[in-house]
């Protein structure tokens, strides 16, 4: 059997590879690394299972400076954007195999139409699932309180929106007063959805410490906005017991996020405007209903003091009918108890004059000048016989004087 030296069997395959890969192919692959070096980019590229999302192949790439700066000037920005870890690409690498340095695929040119439609499929995948589970319009269902001033803000303590978000509440023009906890997280890169989905289970405990929660990114790249694409974060603001406001900061793409939250805003500052806008309309609707209040109030009383007067009136006719209706019955009253009165006082004088008679004729002087005598022993007057006994001694009174005498013996 043939022996061939290291070396030798390196050179081997690059010829092997140069003349079956003499130009340089495109190749879909996932960003798993990628570093940057004296202004070169090295990164490493790998394939992974759709079934069971393991890698399947993995390579290592470098990006010249020279080659990166000529990509930079043709497809601008978004460059950026694309060489980023976690997403798929689509580039044109030359295949290189140098006996000392081994493998290595040189990227010539980038694809960001390919990114882009895999972000915008991944996309769109999601809202479907959510749809399908009912989750869409889960957090939009939540009732949003009539005040809200208690507010669970998920951001980066470095985000450019969160300082206007903090002074747009600050200084509103109607002096309300807010409180912001600020939950500290990740706003791009692939560490977003696990951090947010920890802090939003840490608000979920403390629901009743607040209102609603709040999302502020501040501007950035499209691509930066994929992970408020991910399922997983998405099904975890669905599934939050407080309404969720968006302000991540784009004016054109709408998130999934924004799409599963209670109400998506542009801005941060928007978000903030939106905040005192609610708390203006829910106090323009008490000054309202405390106008109505008065309007109504001052009509009862007006109707009562109608009423009143109403009534005061009736009182007084019916008072002023009454007295005369009792004048004119005492009238007739007087009038016929006049004539009643001399009758009575006539049948009385009647009556005390025969009683003056019978008195008349009942006086001891007149019973005596009649031919009556009284017969008086010691001074008490004898009415019966029984009352005297012989030898008593007695006076006999007659109407012209009076005689002693004694009782004699029979």
């Amino acid at each position: 059997m043939q022996t061939y030296s290291l070396f030798e069997l390196n050179e081997y395959i690059r010829r092997i590879l140069a003349l079956n890969l003499p130009d340089a192919v495109w190749v879909t692959c996932e960003i798993a690394q990628f570093n940057e070096s004296r202004g070169n980019y090295f990164l490493e590229l790998v394939e992974k299972s759709e079934e069971e999302d393991t890698i399947i192949a993995r390579t290592e790439a470098a990006l010249w400076g020279p080659n990166y700066r000529q990509l930079r000037k043709k497809i601008g920005k978004k460059l950026v954007d694309i060489l980023q870890e976690g997403l798929e690409v689509k580039v044109q690498v030359r295949v290189s195999f140098h006996e000392r340095y081994g493998l290595k695929m040189v990227i010539e040119d980038v694809d960001p139409t390919y990114t882009l439609g895999k972000l915008a499929l991944k996309r769109q995948q999601t809202i479907e699932r959510l749809e399908k589970e009912g989750k869409i319009d889960q957090n939009a269902q939540l009732e949003l309180p009539s005040v809200l001033q208690r507010i669970a803000v998920l951001s980066s303590p470095t985000a450019a929106g969160l300082q206007d978000f903090e002074n747009q509440l600050r200084f509103n023009p109607y002096h309300y007063h807010y409180q912001v906890d600020l939950f500290p997280t990740a706003m791009q890169g692939d560490r977003v959805s696990e951090e947010m989905r920890t802090q939003l289970r840490k608000i979920s405990k403390r629901e009743h410490l607040y209102e609603v929660v709040v999302i502020i990114r501040g501007g950035g790249a499209r691509l930066d906005l994929q992970a408020f694409n991910d399922y997983d974060l998405c099904a975890a603001l669905a599934d939050c017991p407080l309404p969720i406001l968006t302000g991540i900061g784009h004016d054109i793409d709408e998130t999934v996020a924004d799409l599963v939250a209670h109400q998506s805003l542009k801005t941060p500052t928007a978000v903030a405007e939106y905040l005192i806008q609610h708390n203006a309309a829910f106090e323009g609707e008490l000054m309202l209903l405390a106008q109505q209040l008065t309007q109504i109030s001052q009509l009862e009383l007006q109707l009562a003091e109608n009423e009143l007067l109403k009534y005061q009136q009736v009182l007084q006719l019916g008072s002023n009918n009454k007295l005369e209706q009792l004048e004119v019955e005492l009238k007739h009253l007087q009038q016929l108890l006049n004539p009643l009165s001399k009758i009575k006082l006539q049948k009385e004088q009647l009556a005390l004059d025969q009683f003056s008679q019978v008195i008349s004729l009942l006086d001891l002087e007149a019973t005596l000048a009649r031919g009556y005598s009284l017969t008086v022993k010691g001074g008490k007057v004898i009415q019966s016989k029984t009352e005297l006994s012989p030898e008593d001694e007695i006076e006999i009174r007659f109407k012209d004087g009076s005689v002693d005498g004694k009782i004699s013996s029979s």
